[in-house]
C-alpha cells in the first residue's frame, strides 16, 4: 500500500496514470459510438418475414390488376388471347412498378437465399450440384421488371433447394439465371426481383 503511494506520488507517475484515465475514458464512449454505429444482423425469421410481406404485397397489387382484365377461357389460346392477356397484364405490372429497384423484393433476405444455396452445393456435392445448374440459362443480366428472354430455358430450381426456400403466392416461382436466382412471374412472364451470385462458383472436378 505504501509503496503504491509513493509512486502515485512521483509526478511522471501521476501523469501516466492520469493519460491512461483519459484514455479509457475517450475510447469507451467512442467504442460505444462505434459498436452503435454497426447495423444490427437480422434473423433468419425476420429476413424471411420481411421477403414474405413484400412477396404478398406485389401479388396483392398483381390481382387488382388481374380482376379488371377478361378471365381466358377454354381454347382461347389458339386464338392468341391468352397471350393478349398475358402482354396487358405485363404492361400494367410494368406501369404500376414503373420506378422498381433490384433488392424492392428480396430486399436483406438476400444473404439469406444465398446461404441456402451455397448450403445445397456443399450438401449435394459439387458434382451433383454442377449436373443440376447444366439446364440453367448462361449468364445474362437479369433486369427488374422486364420480362424474361423469350427463347431463353425455364431451368426449375432443384426440388433440394425448392423446399427450402420461402413459399411463393400462386402464380410466381423461383427460376435460375446465370448464378442469379430470380423471381418470376410466370402470368406475366416477367422478373419481379432478383439475387445476384446467389449460386456459388461451381467447377466440375
Amino acid at each position: 500500500m505504501q509503496r503504491t503511494s509513493k509512486l502515485l506520488a512521483n509526478p511522471s507517475v501521476e501523469q501516466v496514470v492520469a493519460l491512461l484515465f483519459v484514455a479509457g475514458a475517450i475510447a469507451f464512449p467512442l467504442a460505444s459510438a462505434a459498436a452503435a454505429r454497426q447495423p444490427a444482423k437480422a434473423s433468419p425469421q425476420i429476413e424471411v418475414k420481411g421477403f414474405t410481406e413484400r412477396v404478398n404485397a406485389y401479388a396483392e397489387m398483381k390481382k387488382k390488376l388481374e380482376d379488371d382484365l377478361p378471365k381466358p377461357k377454354p381454347g382461347d389460346r389458339a386464338t392468341g388471347k391468352v397471350e393478349q392477356v398475358q402482354e396487358t397484364l405485363a404492361a400494367q405490372i410494368m406501369a404500376a412498378r414503373k420506378d422498381a429497384r433490384p433488392g424492392d423484393v428480396f430486399g436483406d433476405a438476400a444473404p439469406y437465399f444465398r446461404r441456402l444455396i451455397e448450403h445445397d452445393a456443399e450438401t449435394r456435392g459439387i458434382r451433383d450440384a454442377y449436373a443440376a445448374m447444366q439446364e440453367v440459362p448462361p449468364q445474362s443480366p437479369p433486369m427488374v421488371n422486364m420480362l424474361y428472354p423469350e427463347k431463353a430455358p425455364l431451368a426449375t430450381v432443384p426440388p433440394l433447394i425448392l423446399v427450402n426456400l420461402p413459399r411463393l403466392p400462386e402464380g410466381l416461382e423461383y427460376r435460375f439465371m446465370g448464378r442469379d436466382l430470380i423471381l418470376r412471374d410466370r402470368d406475366a412472364n416477367l422478373i419481379v426481383d432478383f439475387v445476384t451470385g446467389a449460386v456459388p462458383v461451381l467447377r466440375k472436378h
